[in-house]
């Protein structure tokens, strides 16, 4: 018996192309390749039409430090003096003040707290921070010592801007769709100054 391949190579050809298609559309905007061979660089900023903006931050460089400016919500250059928050891997820098709320509502808070605020600068119980160098947003995250994932703990920080202006952020993930790491997002939305 023999089968003929020729009338199936104009259908296989056409399954390509949808293929390529539709991974073409699922994938981010930027897919080029660099020189360093990493992909979809910088931080990545969506409004949610609820007041509230999603924003993921490659953070895979090990030696580059991706800055967030929440007054504008866009990525600023690394020697720029207006950013927030600072990314690094699993790292989450700040230059200014924080405070750290344990298991609150992010819909619900709408009114930042008058007192609690530390820098990164400032000491903190060992039990509340990283050995090294003690963010002010240290312990973002869980780490499982036997899948060795890093998954978002329940906080929610408000971050008070070199502008006076009030900030919520909740962590969500430090992996993307694929299962990568040093993808952080996080969601975040302005707030009303503490009374």
């Amino acid at each position: 018996m023999k089968i003929h391949l020729t009338p199936l190579l104009p259908l296989t050809a056409c399954l390509a192309a949808c293929l390529a298609a539709c991974l073409a559309a699922c994938l981010p905007v930027d897919t080029t390749d660099d020189d360093d061979g990493m992909i979809d660089k910088g931080i990545h900023t969506a409004d949610m039409d609820d007041g509230s903006h999603i924003t993921v931050v490659d953070a895979r460089d090990e030696t580059t430090w991706q800055r967030l400016d929440l007054e504008s919500g866009a990525e600023v250059a690394e020697d720029s003096p207006a950013w927030d928050l600072g990314f690094l891997r699993f790292n989450v820098a700040t230059r200014v003040d924080v405070a750290a709320l344990a298991g609150a509502d992010f819909d619900a808070l709408t009114v930042a707290p008058a007192d609690g605020y530390r820098s990164d600068a400032e000491s903190s119980d060992p039990a509340d921070r990283e050995t090294m160098p003690g963010y002010a947003f240290d312990l973002w995250y869980a780490y499982d010592p036997e899948t060795h994932v890093l998954s978002a703990r329940d906080v929610v920080f408000v971050v008070r801007s070199a502008e006076d202006h009030y900030f919520k952020v909740q962590m969500q993930d430090y992996y993307d769709d694929a299962g990568t790491s040093g993808y952080v997002s996080l969601r975040w939305a302005p707030i009303a100054p503490p009374v």
